[in-house]
């Protein structure tokens, strides 16, 4: 039975990555297509990849920071095992935020 459940977590993470996935493409093809049909060119229009990559990599890791604070919080024994999801939950949005947060501000310093 416990096999089921874990089958069923790893097929739920891939079908939400693929969805994602199809969601993002789909967009960026509709606003290429936008931009053609306003006759501009797509390429000068391009986000930065960079960018991107350096917010989402700041947010996975502030993620998994607090997903590291959360365990050891739990390890350290201070709180009931009555609030063990909230030890997680907590420290892994408070620290995806920061980590956003600071990307915010290292994108307003920059020149442009």
């Amino acid at each position: 039975m416990e096999l089921i459940g874990i089958a069923l977590m790893v097929f739920s993470v891939v079908l939400l990555i693929c969805v994602i996935y199809y969601v993002s493409t789909q967009m960026r093809y509709k606003e290429k297509m936008a931009l053609l049909d306003k006759g501009l060119n797509p390429a000068d229009y391009r986000s930065n990849i960079r960018e991107e990559a350096l917010r989402i990599g700041m947010a996975l890791m502030g993620a998994g920071f607090g997903f590291c604070t959360g365990i050891l919080l739990e390890w350290s024994g201070i709180f009931p095992h009555q609030i063990e999801l909230p030890l997680y939950i907590a420290p892994v949005l408070l620290f995806t935020g920061a980590a956003l947060v600071l990307f915010y501000k290292k994108q307003q310093r920059l020149p442009g």
